[in-house]
């Protein structure tokens, strides 16, 4: 391996740190029917903006929430592997029973697992405290004259949640509540590395993907197709030359292509993840 590929080799695997990381969201819809206007909104604005949506119901929600407003998301049914197949677990219609029985360490039930498991392995998790919270306009709306034990025994549990690590929000702002704990999460993984450079996240970025940019175009032979920035949006096959295929190849793509790459080419993994993330299928030359 010439000293050319080492670097490049060296530059691709930074560029895969340094670039987002795929955002899977496993949505569980429980029977909190306070705020469910405003949680369908902010989930469409989070499948507008690529995020990975797929979707699991409770008997509740199923009985109380307006079934044909959920299907007009256009999320997907989750598969059995619930858990290790997605990074964020987002409760968008809580309610005050799976808050109790989560904060109380009670699992009987699936939702319950389901906050359980990820609680435990430290994985991100969202909910929409507007069912719950006795101080919210919803509540206050339909409970004018809740007893001050009772409102203090729901606040108890939404802040016992927020001890577990557990992001709290009123169902108006899931978006920006869902974006801002995926961006934490990535600009943590990136520390690391961009704080041995001495550098910031935002500068090392920037510098990384305008040589990363210039290099490219530098590099392409004349005679070969490479991946441009900006692809046709019509599905079909792009032809990739480069001998390695990150995460910033896969980036710019259209969803649902198919990514033809030359036989000896490496894929790394998290260029695979992303690709699974956005139907993008990775194909060899014969």
């Amino acid at each position: 391996m010439t000293e050319a590929e080492v670097r490049a080799l060296i530059l691709d695997a930074i560029l895969d740190l340094m670039a987002p990381a795929p955002r899977r969201v496993l949505v569980l819809f429980t029977g909190g029917l306070l705020g469910f206007d405003q949680a369908v909104a902010e989930l469409k604005l989070l499948a507008a903006a690529g995020v990975q949506l797929d979707y699991l119901q409770t008997p509740s929600a199923l009985r109380v929430l307006d079934q044909a407003k959920i299907a007009s998301i256009g999320m997907r049914e989750v598969s059995k592997k619930m858990v290790e197949e997605h990074d964020m677990l987002l409760a968008p219609t809580l309610t005050s029973n799976i808050a109790a029985k989560v904060a109380h360490g009670v699992a009987d039930c699936l939702a319950s697992n389901l906050f359980s498991e990820f609680i435990m392995s430290n994985r991100l998790v969202v909910v929409s405290r507007s069912a719950i919270c006795p101080d919210g306009a919803p509540k206050r709306g339909w409970f004018p004259n809740m007893p001050p034990a009772y409102a203090d025994l729901l606040r108890s549990n939404l802040a016992t949640l927020a001890s577990f690590g557990v992001r709290l929000s009123d169902a108006r702002f899931l978006y920006r509540t869902t974006v801002a704990a995926f961006e934490r999460r990535d600009e943590a993984r990136r520390a690391p590395v961009v704080a041995a450079m001495g550098t910031s996240v935002a500068g090392f970025a920037a510098g990384v993907a305008a040589w990363a940019a210039a290099s490219a175009a530098a590099a392409a032979p004349s005679d070969t197709v490479a991946v441009d920035a900006t692809p046709a949006l019509a599905p079909g096959v792009v032809p990739c030359s480069q001998s390695l295929i990150s995460q910033h190849v896969i980036q710019p793509l259209p969803d649902g292509v198919e990514l033809r790459i030359t036989a000896d080419a490496k894929v790394t993994a998290m260029a695979r993840d992303l690709a699974a993330a956005r139907s993008i299928r990775i194909s060899r030359e014969v």
